[in-house]
Parts: structure tokens; C-alpha cells; sequence
């Protein structure tokens, strides 16, 4: 294991000097400078005297005091909703394992045995712990060195489980696909352990539901789940999850030690699981290392259409619906109609629940606070997310330039797959907190003034998006590899600042159409009317969409090929 180490060193000494490197460049110079004073005026930065002990010292860390028991039993949750969907919704696009062109080459053929190949990539993905976890423990300002070390290593410890968790379902499940019924006999107590896990949870909730449902406020819906989770069986399987973070939550060094053994129990069973398997991963991990390297090198070459296509297109029509056709496609890829088959029996099975519920307690109340939350994010940051457009496709430009449509035609075309995905999120989100949410007692006037604005802002954003990577290419994340650090952070945080500016300018013509509007029918009704604003609001929205298509379009025609570079130094 020695040479893996030593390679492991100088990789992360030669990733230094290329971050380094890039300072030259003006973009990744003023991105670090943005980014380190964000982080000095947000972490580092002692806090008046007149906040009290707790807020100057404490920061987001002083909250785990105050609810240790409850992050506890939420932090366990979501661990074993990540395990679980390790196993019940796998990703088919990547390989168990993960290696460089590089590696492929001399690595494999090279006296290593499968089981040092294993153990090398385990060590590399600590790297990535270490990092996160040092980010994290600045981010929450521990009151002292020793809470701040406590929970450094907590963290890097849950880190380390999920990702050797998640490397040994990969190969698990590598090794079921290629020995078939003999793979099953290898890897049968992971599959029966899960199983077994995922039964009793949900014979836990399907046993105390009626208990669940009749909770007329969420803290006592959250009290009796906490009950459940640490009671029975139900209690037994969360065990292992809670004893992970509890560590990061110790209020103490005692305390710390304690939950120590287990938590080191946990993650070197997982680390045999791992190193134990017999999935044979080279031929995947070859295959991805050559693809990655040929995006490297410049755009892909083109490959038929899926025959999962999300509609028939037809021979003749307006190219934006071409565009859309090719975008989707794409996300099939992600999201399919088989996806969201896997998920409509669950779908079923809460809606009878809720329908069965007169009562429409703390259960329901906090769907719909999810379902708001949805929403919000959805308007908010959802174009920042979907980048199914132009971002994604400039590398292409040179192929794009050679279709027959107008600049203006394949913005629009662009824009459509992304605001298709994100307007059906939003207007599902807002469906399900009107029903979920009868306490709120939301007029309906302001439910569809919100479903009716969100199409047109979420538009407006996509549009702002693709005129920045139009304008300024080099300032634009493009490509399969993205440069990380704390420069490019910085980049982002310029980028979305300037954004918000731009959006408000955008907003403000819809906003005084929608305030006029309203204001007239004030006058002369004297009742407030909020619907019909909202529909003036959304028209002008969608035609400043519309005119700026156009303007984007023709910059878009002027670009040239040669300022785009998908590839990273």
C-alpha cells in the first residue's frame, strides 16, 4: 500500500499547485477574494459584546444545546433514508467504482490486487471528508477547541461510514448483476439486514399510525415519532444510525468517548464489507475513465436518440419544440416515467391516508409546510439548479451554429425543458399545501396568484442565466468537470448577487403593471382584488421573456466559438 499512498500525496500536492495556478487568471483571483472575506465576515469575525456569550461565541453551534435529543433523531432519519435509497433507487450511470484515466492505465495493469484497488480509492474519498468536515466545523463556530474537535471528528466519521456505506451497496450490487444466484449466496446478510431494517420501519408506521394521525400539532407529532424511534423494534434498527450522531452532538469529552466505540464499531464493519467484496469493477470504471476523458478533450460525439422519448415529434412544427424534444430526453436519462412509477404506490398510499384523516393534524400541517418550502426554494433557486439549457449545451455551440435556427428560436428552446420541469414542481408543491393545509385557511385568490406568477419569474431567471453564459462564457460552470474551491464559490456568489440585481430590474415593470391594475379596480370596486393583477403581472413577465429572448438571441449570433472552454486548466 505504499506506492498508493505515496500517489495519493503527490496527487493532492499537484491538485494544490494547479488551484494555485489559476490565481493568474482575474476570474479566480476576485472569486478568492470574495469568497475568503465571506467566509472571514461570516465565521471568523468576533460578534459585538451586546449579542451575549452565547451568540459571540457560539454561533449556529450554540443551538445543539438546545435540541440535541431532536437533531439526534433527525440526523439518524436521514441516514437511513440515504442507506435505504442506496439500495431501493440505485444509480445506474456510474460505476461501484470511480478511477482516472490515469489510474486505469497503470494502475490495472500493475501487481495490485483488487482488494488494494479498493482500500487506494477509499483513501482518496477521505481527502474529500476531511475538507467537508473542516468547512462544516467552521461554518457552525464551536465554542472551543475541544467542542470544535469533537465534532470535526463526528462528522468526519459519518462522512466516512456514508461513503464506505455507500461504495459497498455499489459493489454489492456489481457483484449480484455479474455471478447472478451465487453473488446472492455471497452477499445475502447486507441484503437481509436492509430488508429486515426497512420492514420493520414501515410495520412501525402502518402499526401506529392512527397515533400519528391524531397529533393535532407538530410538536406532538414529532414527540410521538421520537417514542417510536427509540422504542421496539423500530428503535433496535435506528440504533446504529443515532449512535453515528450522537458523536458530532456530544456536549462533552466524556460523553464523546463513549460514543466512540460504537461509532468506530460501525464504520470498520462497513470497511470489511467493503474490501471483502468480490464485484469485479474494472471493466465499468475503464469505460467511465474513457468517456470522461473524450468530454475532456471537446464535445462528445452525437449518438441516436433514446427510444424513451418524452413525446412524438413531428416532421414540421416550431424549432423550439425540437429543442425542448432533445432536452428532455436528456433528463429521461435522470427522471423517467419508470421513476416516477416507483414512486406513485407510495404517492397512493398518503393520499388514502390523508383522505382517511377528518382531522388533517400536525402530519398534514407539516406536508404542507414542506410543500411551501418546495415551492419557495423552487422560484427562488430552482434555475440556479436546472441547468438543462444553454449552460449545458455552449460547448456545443459550434454544432448549434450549424442548425438552420434564428439565435432567438434556440434560447427559447433552451429555456423550455428547465421551465417545464421547475413551473410542475412549483404547481404541485402549491396544490399539495392548499389541500394539506386547511388550518392555514389560504384564500384561494392567493394560491393562484402565486401559481400564476411563478411560471414567469422562474422564466425570467432561466432567461438571466443564459444571458450571463451568452455574455461572459468564461465566468459560466460549463462542462461535465467543474472547478471547485473556494475561488470558484466566490465566482458563484458574484454571479448570483448580480443576478438578483438583474431580476429585480425585471420584476419592477410587472410589479407596477400589477400594483396599477389593482390599485384601478380598488378605486372603483373598493375590494381588494388580487387575481386579476396577478394575470396582468404574469402577461408582462412573460413578454419581457419574450423580448429578451430576442436580445439574447442575437448576442448568442455574434458569440464566438473560440471564448468557450468546458475544459479546466
Amino acid at each position: 500500500m505504499g506506492p498508493l499512498a505515496y500517489l495519493t500525496l503527490c496527487s493532492m500536492r499537484n491538485r494544490l499547485r494547479v488551484r494555485l495556478k489559476r490565481l493568474r487568471e482575474p476570474r479566480y483571483l476576485i472569486g478568492l477574494i470574495v469568497g475568503v472575506s465571506y467566509f472571514y465576515f461570516l465565521f471568523w469575525r468576533q460578534r459585538p459584546p451586546s449579542m451575549g456569550a452565547e451568540g459571540a461565541g457560539g454561533g449556529a453551534f450554540a443551538m445543539f444545546g438546545r435540541g440535541r435529543v431532536s437533531l439526534e433523531l433527525a440526523g439518524a432519519a436521514a441516514l437511513f433514508i440515504v442507506a435505504a435509497l442506496a439500495w431501493i433507487w440505485p444509480s445506474r450511470s456510474r460505476p461501484a467504482l470511480t478511477f482516472s484515466r490515469a489510474d486505469v492505465q497503470f494502475l490495472f495493469p500493475a501487481p495490485f490486487t483488487r482488494r488494494q484497488l479498493i482500500r487506494y480509492r477509499v483513501l482518496r474519498s477521505q481527502l474529500g471528508v476531511v475538507i467537508g468536515s473542516a468547512f462544516m466545523t467552521l461554518f457552525l463556530r464551536p465554542t472551543s477547541a475541544a467542542n470544535g474537535l469533537i465534532f470535526f471528528v463526528g462528522i468526519s466519521l459519518i462522512m466516512t461510514a456514508i461513503n464506505l456505506h455507500l461504495t459497498g451497496v455499489s459493489l454489492s450490487r456489481e457483484s449480484l448483476g455479474t455471478h447472478g444466484m451465487a453473488g446472492l449466496a455471497r452477499q445475502w446478510l447486507p441484503i437481509v439486514v436492509v430488508g429486515g431494517a426497512f420492514v420493520v420501519l414501515v410495520g412501525t408506521a402502518v402499526v401506529y399510525w392512527p397515533d400519528l394521525t391524531a397529533a393535532s400539532t407538530g410538536g406532538e407529532l414529532f414527540d410521538e415519532i421520537g417514542r417510536l424511534a427509540s422504542t421496539g423494534a423500530a428503535g433496535v434498527v435506528l440504533w446504529p444510525f443515532r449512535a453515528l450522531v450522537r458523536l458530532p452532538l456530544a456536549d462533552a469529552p466524556a460523553t464523546f468517548v463513549r460514543a466512540l466505540p460504537a461509532a468506530l464499531g460501525i464504520v470498520l464493519l462497513n470497511y470489511i464489507w467493503v474490501v471483502r467484496s468480490d464485484a469485479a469493477f474494472e471493466e465499468a470504471s475503464a469505460e467511465l475513465a474513457e468517456k470522461v476523458a473524450r468530454i475532456k478533450k471537446g464535445p462528445p460525439a452525437p449518438r441516436p436518440a433514446s427510444k424513451a422519448t418524452p413525446f412524438t415529434l413531428a416532421l414540421e412544427g416550431r424549432p423550439e419544440t425540437a429543442i425542448l424534444w432533445k432536452n428532455l430526453i436528456l433528463v429521461g436519462r435522470y427522471v423517467s416515467l419508470k421513476t416516477l412509477l416507483r414512486l406513485l404506490p407510495g404517492v397512493a398510499i398518503f393520499g388514502v391516508m390523508v383522505m382517511q384523516n377528518p382531522s388533517r393534524g400536525g402530519f398534514t400541517q407539516l406536508v404542507a409546510v414542506v410543500s411551501g418550502v418546495m415551492f419557495t426554494i423552487t422560484v427562488l433557486m430552482g434555475a440556479q439548479l436546472a441547468r438543462n439549457d444553454l449552460r449545458h449545451d455552449l460547448v456545443n455551440l459550434a454544432v448549434l451554429r450549424t442548425w438552420p435556427v434564428r439565435g432567438a428560436a434556440l434560447v427559447r428552446g433552451e429555456m423550455l425543458a428547465p421551465a417545464a420541469i421547475l413551473i410542475s414542481i412549483c404547481w404541485c408543491s402549491a396544490l399539495a399545501a392548499m389541500f394539506t393545509a386547511p388550518r392555514l385557511k389560504l384564500p384561494l385568490s392567493y394560491v393562484a396568484a402565486a401559481v400564476l406568477l411563478a411560471p414567469g419569474v422562474i422564466l425570467v431567471q432561466l432567461l438571466i442565466q443564459n444571458l450571463i453564459a451568452v455574455l461572459w462564457p468564461s465566468w459560466v460552470l460549463i462542462g461535465a468537470h467543474q472547478a471547485r474551491g473556494i475561488d470558484v464559490m466566490g465566482q458563484r456568489m458574484i454571479m448570483m448577487l448580480g443576478m438578483l440585481v438583474v431580476l429585480v430590474v425585471a420584476v419592477l415593470p410587472a410589479a407596477i403593471a400589477g400594483v396599477a391594475v389593482g390599485f384601478a379596480l380598488y378605486w372603483s370596486t373598493q375590494t381588494i382584488h388580487i387575481l386579476l393583477p396577478s394575470i396582468v403581472a404574469a402577461i408582462v413577465l412573460l413578454a419581457e421573456t419574450w423580448i429578451g429572448s430576442e436580445a439574447v438571441g442575437k448576442f448568442l449570433e455574434r458569440t464566438d466559438v473560440g471564448q468557450i472552454d468546458a475544459t479546466e486548466s
